[in-house]
């Protein structure tokens, strides 16, 4: 396995010129400017400069945090239409692949290069509060230089079909045919809510 440490350490002028609106509009997109999201631009970007254009791309994300936001915001990958996986792995690494021939750019932090800056260390191992805007803006200031990146070729990957609908016989709302007769929640399944009155508006 080939790791590639990136020539530039800091971002270039012409690189924050590119990536500052992403960062205005993360404000609004991901609710604040968090520093996993600083550091998802950063990533995209530079796997997207490697990768070189393509027309159609799937990504898949090690973790939920931060990093598909910055995806979505950057490419036309979505959770929605089905062009980005989320992996539950807690890796904060992307990767950025040719839809047809699977030939990709994986991205991810480098821990060796991370123990240089403890602040930024302490917030990636979760290991105690951190002043967030502060930390936005030192990934901000060490760019590059705390990521490596390996070209990958992905494994073929079948997207499964929605299953048909059916019409859950308590609720009478849809649900997956593959169920039973009862939607989740009514059959006990799973539930995220507590219904305050009986009227339904």
């Amino acid at each position: 396995m080939t790791h590639h440490e990136v020539s530039a350490n800091l971002l270039s002028d012409t690189i924050m010129k590119r990536l500052d609106p992403y960062f205005e509009q993360g404000i609004e997109f991901h609710g604040y400017l968090s520093p996993g999201f600083v550091l998802g631009v950063i990533m995209v970007d530079l796997a997207k400069e490697i990768l070189g254009p393509h027309d159609l791309i799937d990504a898949v994300v090690e973790t939920k945090a931060c990093l598909p936001d910055a995806i979505q915001l950057m490419t036309s990958c979505s959770y929605g239409n089905g062009w980005m996986r989320v992996k539950d792995w807690d890796k904060f690494a992307l990767t950025l692949y040719d839809k047809h021939k699977l030939d990709g750019v994986r991205v991810f932090v480098n821990l060796e290069e991370v123990k240089k800056h403890p602040s930024i260390e302490r917030w990636l191992m979760r290991e105690g509060h951190t002043r967030k805007e502060e930390l936005a803006n030192e990934v901000m200031r060490v760019g590059r230089s705390i990521l490596s990146w390996q070209r990958v070729r992905a494994a073929p990957y079948q997207r499964i079909e929605n299953a048909p609908l059916a019409v859950c016989s308590s609720c009478g709302e849809t649900h997956s045919s593959v169920d039973s007769d009862l939607c989740i929640r009514c059959s006990g399944g799973e539930d995220y809510y507590e219904v305050m009155d009986g009227a339904v508006e």
